[in-house]
């Protein structure tokens, strides 16, 4: 098969290149907007010439931000990128698309976020041999939610073991899924889809951020610590009109919004899709948190 990866330079884009061309015979196109790396083609999907791929016989979008910035927003690249694709399907040979989008995507949510990743999954359903998936926190070293609580254990070593936490964050729950279940899930449905065309990617168990701090606490060796709740209301305007003003890198407002919203689905259609149970995600949580 040919296969086309839009967003390859991305974490997840990275991880399923790398995985198709060491693990299958396919042929890949790992595309990328920006300057190319090495085995990957600078592609514009809206600016170039689609022609110029040749035939594909799978497409598979991995472009996503968590935060807009001066040069691309939530509306470019989880909507029109995706009226893009559908469009200039036909040059390409109709290639069937695997889209990744997010749980809890919904063109209803008042979250930014959530909101432009399911107006696009929403062209995307009406759409022949499309599959969508919504994974939770795919568990990779570098992913956002990994470096958040290791500045909050830093944080807490600073202040003595006391870790702030805004009141109501240790009661999110979300479920994470390893990268393991999502790949084994790709390749089932380039090679064989699927009768669904939504599928929830999450492990086998939600986990609470108060377990994962516990966890993070454990990892690490020290004392165990001691978390402290500040009113929401105090830290909410905070983070809206300053950090996430003049130091986005730690945390923007569609962020802090999204800790405080559960982020859990059923993990039966998933265990459908690849044959057995997902793997558990705890030890990925102890291995990373211990370093």
């Amino acid at each position: 098969m040919r296969i086309a990866i839009i967003g390859a330079s991305g974490m997840v884009g990275r991880l399923l290149t790398n995985h198709l061309r060491q693990h299958t015979t396919h042929e890949v196109l790992a595309l990328s907007r920006r300057p190319a790396l090495p085995g990957h083609m600078c592609f514009n999907p809206e600016k170039d010439d689609w022609r110029l791929l040749g035939k594909l016989d799978v497409l598979i979008n991995c472009a996503g931000i968590i935060r807009e910035s001066r040069y691309s927003d939530f509306y470019d690249v989880h909507v029109q990128l995706v009226q893009t694709l559908l469009e200039k399907r036909s040059q390409v040979g109709q290639p069937r698309i695997i889209h990744f989008s997010v749980l809890g995507a919904d063109e209803r949510n008042p979250i930014p976020f959530l909101k432009s990743k399911g107006v696009g999954d929403a062209y995307l359903n009406q759409a022949p041999d499309v599959y969508i998936l919504r994974p939770s926190i795919i568990c990779l070293p570098e992913s956002v939610l990994v470096q958040k609580f290791k500045l909050l254990l830093q944080l807490g070593r600073l202040l003595l073991n006391r870790t702030p936490v805004p009141r109501g964050f240790l009661n999110t729950r979300i479920q994470p899924v390893m990268p393991q279940d999502v790949l084994e899930c790709i390749m089932r449905l380039i090679d064989q889809g699927f009768e669904e065309k939504i599928i929830p990617c999450a492990g086998p168990e939600p986990i609470s951020f108060k377990e994962l701090l516990e966890m993070a606490g454990r990892a690490s060796g020290r004392r165990p610590t001691i978390p402290v709740e500040i009113p929401k209301s105090l830290v909410e305007p905070i983070t809206k009109n300053f950090i996430s003003v003049w130091f986005p890198e730690i945390i923007n407002y569609d962020q802090f919004q999204l800790l405080f919203r559960d982020n859990t689905d059923s993990s039966g259609l998933m265990a459908r899709v690849i044959g057995r149970e997902p793997l558990s995600t705890r030890p990925f949580w102890m291995a990373q948190f211990s370093l």
